[in-house]
C-alpha cells in the first residue's frame, strides 16, 4: 500500500465515523443546509450586503460580505432543525438504525469523494506516477470513474485519463 491508499482510506474512515456519529438523518439535513446555504448565499447575498453593509466603499465587498451573512445563517438555522428532528429520532428509538444507516451513507460519500480525487487525478500526470501505478485502491477508483464518464459533461469527460 502507498500513501494515496492511506489517504483514501483516511478519507472512507473519517467520512465513515461522521456518519455513524451525525446519522443518516443528520448527514442528510448537512448535505440540504449546504446546498440551501449556498443557493440562498448566490441569491440574496448583493441584497443583503447592500442593505446591512452599506457603509463599505467597494460593492464586491458588500456582496462578500451578505454571502456570507446568509451562508452562515442558514447553516446555524438548519444546524438547529438538525438537532430537532435528531432528538425526535432518538425519541422515538430510532436512533441505533439512524447511526447504522448514517455510517453507510458515510461510506459512499467517502468513496465519492475519492472518485472525485482520483478523476480529478486523472487530468493530471499523477497516474503515470509510481506511488499510483503501486496503489492497490487507484485501479477500483480508477474503474469506477470511468464508468461515470457516461454522465459527466463531454468536456470533463475528455480531460479524465488514466493510460
Amino acid at each position: 500500500m502507498t500513501g494515496f491508499d492511506y489517504v483514501a482510506l483516511g478519507i472512507v474512515g473519517v467520512s465513515l465515523i461522521f456518519g455513524l456519529w451525525r446519522g443518516v438523518v443528520g448527514e442528510i439535513i448537512a448535505l440540504v443546509a449546504w446546498v440551501l446555504a449556498i443557493v440562498a448565499a448566490v441569491e440574496f447575498g448583493a441584497g443583503v450586503g447592500s442593505a446591512l453593509f452599506a457603509g463599505m466603499s467597494d460593492p464586491a465587498l458588500r456582496t462578500l460580505a451578505g454571502c456570507v451573512v446568509i451562508f452562515v445563517g442558514v447553516l446555524v438555522v438548519m444546524a438547529l432543525f438538525r438537532m430537532l428532528v435528531r432528538s425526535m429520532v432518538k425519541a422515538l428509538g430510532l436512533s441505533v438504525s439512524d447511526r447504522i444507516l448514517g455510517m453507510l451513507f458515510g461510506l459512499a460519500r467517502g468513496v465519492l469523494v475519492c472518485m472525485v480525487l482520483v478523476g480529478l487525478g486523472g487530468m493530471t500526470s499523477a497516474p503515470q506516477q509510481a506511488w499510483w501505478q503501486q496503489s492497490t485502491l487507484a485501479a477500483p477508483l480508477e474503474t469506477a470513474v470511468l464508468a461515470t464518464k457516461p454522465w459527466l459533461p463531454d468536456d470533463l469527460a475528455k480531460r479524465i485519463r488514466f493510460s
